[in-house]
C-alpha cells in the first residue's frame, strides 16, 4: 500500500500508484520516499513507515511530518523550531549505532519533513506490557547498554530531555537499545544552562530543574532512573 501524505486525506492506495486515488496528491515524496503506513502521531508530528525508492534494496525508513495542531503564532513558531532542532540534533550526533541516523530534512508542499533510519523492534514500554516487570539483572543490563549512549549524547553537548520507556527501542536484529525521539533535545551552549527555557518533557519522568525550565545533563540521568524504577515496579 501507498499512504497519502496529505493531512486532509491519508488515503491508503494500492501498490504502484503514483498519485492518490482520492485527492490526487503525488504519493512519492521529493521523488524518492513512499509512505507505507502511519506509525503514530503526537505533539506536532505524524510519523510514517516508508520506503527509500532510490536504493536497490528499498530499505524501510521513517518519515516525520511537521503537523502543527495548536493555535497561536508563538506556539506554532516554537513547534516549528523544535522540529528543526530535532533534525539538527540528529545530524550533530552523527552515526552512533544506537541513535537513529538522519537521512534527510527538507520542505515539500509547504510542509517540513524529516527522514530517519527505521529501528525495527519493541519499545521498553511494549516489553513491559507484554512481559511484565523487569528483573534486577535486566535493569543492570539496560544501564550498561544505555549509559554509554547517553554519555555520547552529553559529550556532544546535547540534553535529550524526554527519556522514558516509549523512547527506548530494543532493536530486533541485535537486541541493542536505541535511544529515539530527539524532538525535545536541547543543545547546550556556554551560557544556556543558566538561562530559563521552555519546559519540555514528560512530566512523570521530568527532573525538578527541568520542570523549572533549567535542564542539566543530570536531568537525563534522573529520567533514566525514573524509567528504571517504573520498569521494575510498574508503578
Amino acid at each position: 500500500m501507498s499512504q497519502c501524505l496529505n493531512p486532509d486525506c491519508l488515503h491508503s492506495n494500492p501498490e504502484g500508484c503514483q498519485f492518490c486515488q482520492k485527492c490526487g496528491s503525488k504519493l512519492r515524496l521529493v521523488e524518492r520516499y513512499y509512505a507505507k503506513s502511519i506509525l503514530g502521531q503526537r505533539g506536532f508530528g505524524r510519523t510514517f513507515l516508508a520506503v527509500d525508492d532510490f536504493k536497490p534494496s528499498k530499505p524501510p525508513c521513517v518519515i516525520k511530518q511537521f503537523l502543527p495542531q495548536a493555535q497561536g503564532t508563538a506556539t506554532l513558531q516554537k513547534a516549528a523550531q523544535l522540529f528543526d532542532q530535532e533534525a539538527q540534533r540528529l545530524e550533530l550526533l552523527g552515526k552512533h549505532p544506537q541513535i537513529p541516523e538522519l537521512l534527510a530534512y527538507f520542505t515539500a508542499d509547504n510542509r517540513q519533513y524529516l527522514v530517519q533510519e527505521f529501528i525495527e523492534g519493541e519499545t521498553l514500554q511494549q516489553e513491559l506490557d507484554n512481559q511484565g516487570a523487569f528483573t534486577d539483572n535486566q535493569i543492570i543490563a539496560l544501564l550498561k547498554d544505555l549509559l554509554p549512549v547517553l554519555d555520547f549524547v552529553h559529550q556532544n553537548k546535547v540534553i535529550h530531555r524526554d527519556i522514558k520507556p516509549e523512547n527506548i527501542i530494543r532493536r530486533a536484529s541485535d537486541k541493542k537499545l536505541v535511544l529515539v525521539d530527539f524532538g525535545a533535545a536541547k543543545q547546550v551552549h556556554s551560557t544556556s544552562q543558566s538561562v530559563t527555557g521552555t519546559v519540555i518533557g514528560s512530566a512523570e519522568y521530568c527532573a525538578p530543574e527541568q520542570a523549572m525550565g533549567k535542564p542539566q545533563y543530570g536531568s537525563d540521568l534522573y529520567s533514566l532512573g525514573v524509567t528504571c524504577l517504573y520498569l521494575l515496579t510498574q508503578a
